[in-house]
């Protein structure tokens, strides 16, 4: 697998798990759980089985986008820096370790006959804990790709200035999120910072599917 293809894979992997992420996370969670109503929680798992399994495949593929994405960036920025790729990678692995242990928690919501609202929302919240300190460790990861864009030294200014941004936000609203998941603050903090939040992964993945790795390519075949 060249660079290009490296390049390819990884872009579409990361607008993948964007538009999926949008489905079970920012669609299909909030629309099955809603912290205000715990005494319609049973009720609503049960009414919407069919969008509850839907998030948990969406999320199913998210984990396994990430481990791939883990891989597909550590070859790809393996040659701007090796230690800081490798550890990168590694750090995005744990997180989607937590990741997946955070989702056991929406699993065992598939048992809802057996469970009370309090059951119910437990779990939710779990979910919620796990995931939150999970995504503190993808700040760090993004960090690192953020650094490694700019020593790439190919990719604009803007898009790793996004990007190290984007990290600094995950890190510093998960830990608020930790903190008072409820409060008004981080709720108006969330809001604000999901677009450059977003913009980081997202710009970084158009540019891999349309410049990442062409000038390796073009030398390659002016060299046959």
């Amino acid at each position: 697998m060249n660079k290009r293809q490296t390049a390819i894979i990884s872009g579409i992997s990361l607008i993948l798990m964007a538009i999926i992420a949008g489905f079970s996370v920012g669609y299909a969670f909030t629309e099955l759980y809603q912290y205000n109503q715990i005494d319609m929680l049973k009720d609503n798992v049960l009414n919407n089985q069919g969008l509850y399994k839907a998030m948990l495949l969406g999320i199913l593929i998210i984990l396994i986008l990430d481990l791939l994405v883990s891989y597909t960036l550590y070859k790809y920025f393996e040659t701007d820096n090796k230690k800081i790729s490798s550890i990168s990678s590694a750090i995005r692995i744990i997180y989607t370790v937590i990741f997946g242990m955070a989702t056991f928690y929406l699993i065992k919501n598939l048992q809802t006959d057996e469970f009370t609202n309090k059951n119910i929302n437990a779990n939710f919240q779990q979910f919620q804990s796990i995931w939150n300190g999970g995504l503190i460790i993808f700040g760090v990861h993004i960090l690192l790709i953020g650094i490694l864009m700019k020593l790439h030294q190919k990719i604009p200014k803007i898009l790793w200035y996004l990007t190290l941004f984007a990290g600094v936000s995950y890190i510093f609203l998960h830990i608020l999120k930790l903190a008072n998941s409820g409060s008004g603050l981080v709720m108006n903090l969330e809001m604000i910072l999901a677009l450059p939040m977003a913009l980081g992964e997202l710009g970084l993945a158009i540019w891999l599917l349309i410049k990442g790795g062409k000038d390796l390519k073009l030398i390659n075949k002016t060299s046959r």
